[in-house]
């Protein structure tokens, strides 16, 4: 990060993040001492506390049915849902206050430092990051692991020091244990860092972080196999999309998959629908053997027999996933109240036409990209990454799974959002810091010029 200044303006400025800090605090803690009164409890909060109470190298711990760290956290906590959601808001906290320092110390005017460290402290108030706090599943935790690992990562860009690669690093592998898609998202930055590296963009060290990466993936798809965290999601997807479509149903059984009118009588269903009869019904069972040994297999290689069909359905939802306008308020807790006015929240996170907001924010990138704009500032390729993952995340996480996708989809939207401001704040910062050095040249120049008088 960059030095501080020690000006008595700036110094004024930084009596006023802390300021802003504890006062954020104080409303996070205010409003998160109402809402645990009444910690939300779903059906999936019953699962992770099965797993919970395995020993902790156990393999239905360490590869179970649902991902490790969650469980981890409420084994920490002894199960007690209080001090659960107490955790989660605490450090909900602690890593938007980092990402506000991080990205407040990446600018170079020390106003745009105070305005940065406020907006992104302001946008973490949204109620759908600040309301699973008290909700006992993942997306508090992985919410807050999201931003702390942007902070990281603005953190190494302005210089490279290895403990700042081990706690980033530690941060991502936490973050890829708390929900399986976020592995695959990993997988994505460790093979962009690889190619920077190729084209000779980064440093060479940045592929120690590639090859840690890699290894994350491996390992979260190492446990999710064999704890089968994929079948539930698959078989989610069967019944709603491809038992529903007869090209899809022909692609399936060309890949082998046993097509019966039993398992048709499935379509428009979920894993889970009629008594579970995609895990029990004895007529399916071949369709079980076969979903072992070539489901995911045959799967991908839908998604990839015509890419862009595969492309197009998620485009079409894009707008109201992202925007979260379908996510139920009865999943959070009955005492929680947003903080932001809905008419607040509505400017500083739009709703509308977000699929051209996005393909502008996607040029705009783009146009950073190829003009080198992390010349001036490293932090360039932190944003520009991050905007650049956003469709590639938004595609994994759709495909991933249909049941609760409103609510699976969370992060995406953060990451859509976190990146129009963040660009717009890079933007700012590289414009009035090319006009105040360049007039600081002019003046410096007829100075020059300027020869002194005799007498």
């Amino acid at each position: 990060m960059k030095p501080l200044a020690t000006t008595p303006k700036a110094t004024l400025i930084y009596l006023l993040m802390v300021f802003i800090f504890l006062s954020y605090a104080a409303i996070r803690v205010l409003n998160l001492s109402q809402a645990v009164q009444s910690v939300k409890s779903t059906a999936d909060t019953a699962s992770y506390m099965r797993i919970s109470r395995q020993p902790l190298f156990d393999p239905k711990f360490l590869a179970g049915s649902r991902p490790l760290i969650f469980p981890l956290v409420l084994k920490l906590f002894g199960n007690n849902e209080e001090a659960v959601a107490w955790a989660q808001g605490m450090l909900s906290i602690l890593s938007w206050g980092l990402l506000a320092v991080a990205m407040a110390s990446s600018l170079h005017l020390t106003f745009l430092r105070l305005i940065a460290f406020g907006l992104i402290l302001l946008l973490s108030l949204y109620r759908y990051v600040i309301a699973w706090d008290s909700v006992l599943l993942t997306e508090s935790v992985s919410l807050s692991l999201l931003a702390l690992s942007i902070a990281g990562w603005l953190w190494l860009a302005q210089r490279w020091r290895w403990y700042k690669v081990m706690l980033l690093s530690l941060v991502t592998l936490l973050w890829t244990f708390s929900r399986d898609t976020n592995a695959w998202v990993v997988l994505m930055v460790a093979l962009f860092l690889s190619l920077l590296v190729v084209l000779r963009q980064i440093n060479k060290k940045y592929i120690a972080l590639s090859i840690a990466f890699i290894g994350m993936f491996l390992l979260s798809n190492l446990s999710a196999d064999r704890g089968d965290r994929w079948v539930f999601p698959f078989q989610n997807i069967l019944g709603r999309r491809i038992l529903a479509e007869a090209q899809a149903v022909n692609f399936f059984a060309n890949c082998g998959m046993p097509v019966s009118p039993s398992l048709m009588q499935l379509a428009g269903g979920y894993a889970n629908s009629s008594d579970r009869a995609f895990y029990e019904n004895p007529a399916l069972e071949s369709y079980r053997v076969w979903l072992h040994q070539n489901g995911k297999l045959c799967y991908v290689k839908w998604l990839l027999s015509n890419p862009l069909e595969s492309i197009k359905k998620p485009i079409v939802e894009f707008d109201s996933l992202v925007s979260m306008q379908n996510i139920q308020p009865f999943l959070f807790s009955k005492n929680f109240s947003p903080v932001l006015p809905a008419r607040l929240e509505a400017i500083f996170l739009p709703r509308q036409m977000l699929l051209f907001v996005f393909i502008v924010l996607f040029g705009l990138a783009l146009i950073a990209l190829f003009n080198k704009a992390w010349v001036q500032n490293k932090s360039w390729w932190v944003i520009i990454g991050m905007i650049l993952l956003i469709f590639p995340h938004y595609f994994i996480t759709w495909h991933g799974d249909v049941m609760g996708i409103y609510r699976h989809v969370l992060a995406v939207s953060i990451q859509f959002y976190l990146g129009i401001w963040l660009f717009l704040l890079l933007v700012v910062d590289s414009v009035l810091t090319f006009m105040t050095d360049h007039e600081s040249s002019r003046n410096w120049l007829f100075m020059k010029s300027v020869k002194p008088s005799r007498n």
